[in-house]
């Protein structure tokens, strides 16, 4: 055999092993889109199973009085309505769970840093009659802000049905208290009246309202809850002009960046019938907290 020979069957050897090399990974591949897809099939019908609903609301043996079973009857009817919906929706792929929980948790990490900035700024930069109150918002916001970004990475990185639901939860009521963190920051050096005073006191209570309720519901009421958000977030506009002379040029924009990039965060998280659209909502949301803790950062 030549040499040319050589090379020609080394060549047609090392394109057999890439094309097999890639036949291998499609393969495996689809069998993890298979098995994904059965997991999510047996979830379902054992969520739907009519016995499990029955035990889990005691509509039979433990409902004595007509109005117990009565109200079991309706608890089973809601879990069947929002069953229904979850099986409408589009399940997760592997590449968009694996991002996003990489993405949250490098966000987690982020954060963790930005705290120990944030609170370096607390105590040698503001004035001292705002610097404990400062030290005590900005470790608050941190902290939340590292628990959410925690929370999220759990809730895309496990795969038990169960325990995604619970991070999810953990995680949309530590966004709560991120925006109510945030209006205390903005408050405590620019509400200078009852009015702003209001506001911030109506910001937290709905927070909490919206903690219950995600608490109780969870995803039953996803949408309400990220109209929450925007609501939540917007309601800042009635205090603007204070914030505005209160604050610096350079916080001022990067909170009014942050506020649209949120919006826009929201909006592609609802999107989750096309494929990474959520992954992508991930990740400008990212991007909106990294401009709400330059605007904390250049507050003074």
């Amino acid at each position: 055999m030549t040499k040319q020979d050589e090379i020609a069957a080394k060549a047609v050897r090392n394109s057999t092993l890439k094309s097999l090399n890639l036949k291998r990974k499609l393969r495996i591949k689809q069998i993890k889109e298979e098995t994904e897809a059965k997991i999510r099939e047996i979830n379902i019908q054992y969520a739907e199973d009519p016995e499990r609903l029955r035990a889990k609301y005691a509509a039979d043996d433990y409902a004595r009085t007509e109005r117990a079973k009565k109200r079991a009857a309706q608890r089973i009817e809601k879990e069947k309505k929002h069953l229904e919906r979850e099986h409408k929706l589009r399940a997760y792929s592997l590449g968009e769970e694996i991002f996003s929980s990489v993405l949250q948790g490098i966000g987690a990490c982020l954060f963790i840093a930005a705290t120990v900035l944030l609170d370096v700024v607390a105590i040698d930069s503001v004035p001292e009659e705002y610097k404990t109150s400062y030290l005590t918002v900005y470790t608050c916001f941190g902290i939340t802000m590292i628990l959410s970004y925690i929370m999220s990475t759990l809730h895309h990185a496990l795969t038990n049905s169960s325990a995604k639901e619970v991070f999810k939860r953990l995680c949309h009521i530590g966004v709560f208290l991120i925006i109510a963190c945030a209006y205390s920051a903005y408050s405590l050096v620019s509400v200078t009246n009852v009015f702003g005073w209001v506001v911030t006191g109506i910001v937290w209570v709905t927070c909490f309202v919206g903690i219950m309720m995600y608490a109780i519901a969870g995803t039953r009421l996803e949408l309400v809850n990220i109209i929450f958000y925007a609501v939540l977030g917007w309601a800042g506009l009635f205090i603007c002009n204070q914030v505005y002379h209160a604050v610096t040029p350079a916080s001022f924009r990067m909170l009014i960046i942050s506020g649209i990039v949120f919006t826009i965060g929201l909006v592609f998280c609802t999107l989750r019938k096309v494929k990474f659209m959520h992954a992508i909502g991930d990740l400008i949301l990212l991007i909106a907290s990294i401009f709400l803790f330059f605007s904390f950062f250049f507050i003074f």
